[in-house]
């Protein structure tokens, strides 16, 4: 029975002993059973609302007893109602009291066994329906879960569920179940379900106990749990605040829980999410404060300060303070056996980071049987689908790996990288972008050891360079892919509710865009929430997502075969994907190398070259080359860098399609010359394209007729002298548009103050758009007030798409810092890359920025360039000609009026391009006259 009895129950007993010395005994007799039986009909009620709700601490999932308003007396009245009188209800109530007490104690088993016989009780007496069942149930299942019995606690969840539900939909049983099938939902890896759950449960919550109770702030630390785990630290960190400050004040207001340490597990969970962000000393010191706090109180056995001494230990060794990390992960182990037993999430999770510590530290011996005990105990408990067992999988695999054992590293690696495949199509379809890109964030580095490990295993088995192809081709380009799929979804998909939520979707995108101009202090005292408001647009985006699945099959990434790309190739054709790979020891290094995968027609495998000074290739090389070009030097070391190394691999071809990553995004690989010869631009017709898997589409599409339409804009008159005019874009623009009236095409010209962003904006996918201006990129935005081309500049510094923009008409006092924001206005005179991507471009052929360093932006590995690039791709052009560094004014108005010169003539803008590039190497020698320009796409 729960311990503790108020003080009026006291009072209640002196006053009975009294009324027995004083009174007859059958007079007392019955006011003690009128006592008892008003405790037992307020008990009856108040079990309708005291149902436990699951709370996650780390990976294990407990509970948390709210004391409800009264329980207190209400338990004392109850208490004096004799045993003997008690009905079966009363019975079948008192047993599930008794079996929840030693849950909370820990004692798993036996709560097990005590909830099971209150429930064989219950159905004996016909009891099903009673609620003291549905606690019952629903308590047995989380039991279950705290176990890692996930097969179990399945069925009895969605009993309880079912059951709470007949209770009404506002009841205190059917949101605590909500949670508990959320929880559930969470435990087996599935995130989205476990979210939804979790949003829903919330809005109940709400409802029931009001946005300030611990429950409340129970089902926020859950939510908060799940986000951290599929990498949405910020929004995790935000909703555990949130969560301690609600169960804060509600402690203060004196609703207390059954110990002093559930009110730990929220300040536990919030140290987490400090040290999974990298904010280490903040997590370091709330650990060592808790643990302080446990063994004062004497609570050093406590499961919980097991899985915070495991904690501390895995934060210890990202730090690499090793000396106390065997202790602490000894003793955690030590204290989950004896509570939990061998077969539990938390004993598997102490027992396999202890073996990673064990490998790390080179002890490989030690660690072999703890990692393959982990993924056993896993395995039974969680099944083989589940991410923790995949996580622990790719361990053991890492661990053959650093053994020298390639075959068992590749058995045991292959069917994690397979999974992590099938993760990434279970999880991404209803996720907004952002989210997409967090949950990226975590699983990527998976791709980049398992490259590592190639690199190393390649010689033992050289098949292995399937493998590389085969995943890189699968996820690069990953969150730029899923993104159209979706839009092209949506607008194609007939559904004019679906549609206008889309554009309502951009409407929202386009008023933060103007928000981002504004500092905090100017969004409170416009009373702006920009937070909430991003947070809105990401709830659409995510519905969208998540709706538009109905009319496309096309959203999961379905692993590349090579031999398709390889058979599509023809005789005088080869594919180079290239990849930038992160150096990995025992953990992620500042080294880098990249991989250079040649295919070309019958090869049986990939032909791999690596490139092992990729760090150098990324820094002083990739200097030197830049400077040999904006000098006009000779430069007779970048050839030998960036090319030499895998040329004899397609020397014997003619015709290259090219898959850059990493630094190959900002070089121009027509522009390397071999010392005493030609450049490769004389040698080689390169196309570069978004990934070597989009020549099987590519190859397949067959030429239909287009409606001849081109937007061109350029000479804006930037209304001021903060920015210099650009006279030659005038010249270019009339030029062009002379050229292409001949060819047939309908134009839309903008110049001076028509070539506005307002106009820009307006467009609908023309087949061709030019824009002759100044473009931006700023590497970095280090101060945190004032602006940065009209960005609030700590807005700025967060997001590179705030970083890259055209400058347009009347851009001149929003360069210089002078104009006034106006959000009613959606022209500042500058397009920023976020603005770029709402752009409607979904029948666009080509774009062309005739503007200064526009392919530049910050370059993620295996997803390009994020910058006006990725904007405009994002907004659906197929093909783009774009700049890498400052380019000549004359120089470019001649390249542009060649380029549409020979393109009307031919019909093929690649050859058009090229031919363009050498007519002006015959007058201009210097690359950085005709090599500044760059076209990817077919």
């Amino acid at each position: 029975m729960r311990a503790g009895f108020p003080c009026l129950f006291v009072s209640i007993l002196i006053f009975s002993s009294t009324l027995v010395s004083a009174q007859d005994e059958a007079i007392t007799n019955s006011i003690m059973k009128g006592l008892g039986n008003i405790g037992s009909k307020k008990k009856a009620k108040l079990d309708s609302v005291d149902f436990q709700f699951a709370i996650s601490v780390n990976e294990n999932a407990g509970l948390i007893d709210v004391k409800q308003k009264g329980e207190m007396l209400t338990r004392g009245l109850y208490q004096i109602k004799n045993k003997s009188q008690r009905t079966p209800e009363e019975v079948g109530r008192d047993t599930v009291d008794y079996a929840v007490n030693l849950y909370q104690l820990k004692l798993y088993k036996l709560a097990e066994g005590s909830f099971k016989e209150a429930k064989a009780y219950l159905e004996a007496h016909n009891l099903s329906t009673d609620i003291s069942y549905v606690r019952c149930i629903s308590s047995l299942a989380l039991v279950y879960m705290a176990q890692g019995k996930t097969i179990e606690s399945e069925d009895l969840i969605n009993t309880a569920l079912r059951a709470s539900m007949q209770l009404g939909e506002r009841s205190a049983a059917y949101a605590a179940n909500l949670n508990s099938h959320a929880k559930y939902e969470q435990m087996v890896g599935h995130y989205n379900e476990a979210e939804k759950g979790f949003d829903e449960t919330l809005e109940l919550v709400k409802k029931v106990f009001t946005e300030n109770s611990l429950q409340y702030a129970i089902v926020l630390n859950n939510k908060a749990m799940l986000l951290q785990n599929v990498g949405r630290y910020d929004e995790a960190i935000a909703l555990m605040k949130k969560s301690v400050s609600v169960a804060d004040e509600t402690f203060k207001k004196g609703i207390k829980v059954r110990t002093s340490f559930d009110e730990r597990r929220f300040q536990s969970n919030l140290a987490l999410m400090y040290q999974l962000s990298g904010r280490n000393a903040e997590a370091e010191s709330t650990f060592l404060e808790m643990k302080k706090s446990y063994e004062r109180n004497m609570a050093s056995k406590n499961p919980e300060y097991a899985v915070l001494l495991n904690q501390l230990a895995i934060l210890y060794i990202q730090t690499k303070k090793y000396n106390e990390v065997e202790a602490l992960l000894k003793k955690a182990q030590d204290i989950l056996k004896k509570k939990h037993t061998e077969e539990s999430p938390t004993y598997a999770r102490a027992t396999g980071d202890l073996g990673v510590f064990y490998r790390i530290t080179g002890k490989h011996a030690e660690a072999e049987p703890l990692i393959t005990k982990a993924l056993a105990i896993r395995e039974k408990i969680l099944g083989t689908e589940h991410p923790d067992y995949i996580r622990t999988k790719e361990e053991l695999a890492i661990l053959y790996w650093k053994m020298g054992q390639w075959e068992k590293a590749y058995e045991n690696y292959k069917p994690v990288m397979d999974k992590t495949i099938d993760f990434i199509n279970n999880y991404f379809p209803p996720m907004s972008e952002a989210e997409k890109t967090k949950y990226w964030d975590i699983t990527s580095p998976r791709f980049q050891r398992f490259y590592n490990f190639a690199i190393e295993a390649i010689s033992a088995k050289p098949s292995i360079a399937i493998d590389i192809y085969e995943y890189q081709a699968t996820t690069k380009g990953l969150l730029l892919n899923s993104t159209n799929k979706i839009k092209q979804a949506i607008l194609s998909s007939g559904n004019n509710v679906l549609i206008n939520d889309y554009l309502q979707w951009l409407d929202k995108k386009e008023t933060l865009s103007r928000y981002y101009a504004l500092s905090k202090e100017e969004l409170g005292e416009q009373k702006i929430n920009l937070t909430a408001l991003e947070a809105e647009a990401n709830k659409l985006e995510r519905s969208l997502s998540s709706r538009s699945t109905d009319f496309s099959s096309g959203y999961s990434t379905q692993k590349v075969n090579f031999k398709q790309v390889r058979d599509v190739l023809g005789d005088t054709e080869a594919a180079l994907e290239i990849i930038r790979v992160s150096g990995y020891g025992q953990d992620f290094t500042n080294e880098s190398k990249y991989i250079v995968l040649v295919l070309s027609k019958g090869v049986q495998l990939p032909k791999v070259v690596v490139l092992e000074n990729g760090g150098q290739l990324d820094t002083r090389y990739a200097k030197f080359y830049r400077n040999a070009v904006q000098q006009r030097i000779s430069d007779d070391y970048s050839y030998e860098h960036y090319w030499a190394r895998f040329d004899k691999e397609v020397e014997a071809k003619k015709k290259l399609y090219v898959s850059p990553d990493g630094v190959y995004n900002q070089i121009n690989l027509n522009t390397l010359k071999k010392p005493g010869a030609d450049y490769v631009i004389n040698k080689y017709d390169i196309t570069v394209v978004g990934n070597s898997r989009d020549l099987i589409t590519l190859k397949a599409r067959k030429p239909g007729a287009q409606k001849k339409d081109a937007m061109l804009l350029g000479y804006p008159d930037y209304g001021g002298h903060d920015i210099a005019a650009l006279p030659g874009t005038k010249a270019e623009i009339e030029t062009i548009s002379k050229i292409l009236k001949t060819g047939g095409y309908q134009l839309k010209q903008f110049m001076q103050q028509q070539a506005s962003e307002k106009n820009l904006k307006s467009v609908k996918s023309p087949l061709l758009m030019h824009i002759a201006t100044h473009g931006y990129f700023l590497q970095d935005v280090q101060s945190s007030t004032g602006s940065a081309f009209g960005i609030n500049a700590e807005n700025a510094a967060n997001n590179p798409l705030l970083r890259s923009g055209l400058i347009l008409a009347n851009a001149s006092k929003t360069v210089s810092g002078a104009a006034t924001t106006n959000l009613e206005s959606n022209d500042n005179g500058i397009l920023t890359a976020y603005e770029a991507m709402n752009l409607d471009l979904q029948n666009t052929d080509l774009i062309v920025l005739s503007a200064c360093e526009t392919g530049l932006g910050d370059i993620k590995n295996g997803e390009g360039v994020y910058g006006l690039q990725r904007a405009f791709l994002v907004a659906g052009a197929e093909a783009m000609i774009m700049s890498l560094w400052k380019v000549d004014d004359a120089a470019t108005q001649q390249l542009m009026t060649n380029f549409y010169t020979n393109w009307i003539k031919s019909g093929n803008k690649q050859k058009a391009f090229k031919q363009a590039q050498l007519q002006l190497m015959n007058k201009y020698k210097e690359p950085y006259y005709w090599g500044a320009f760059v076209m990817m796409g077919q």
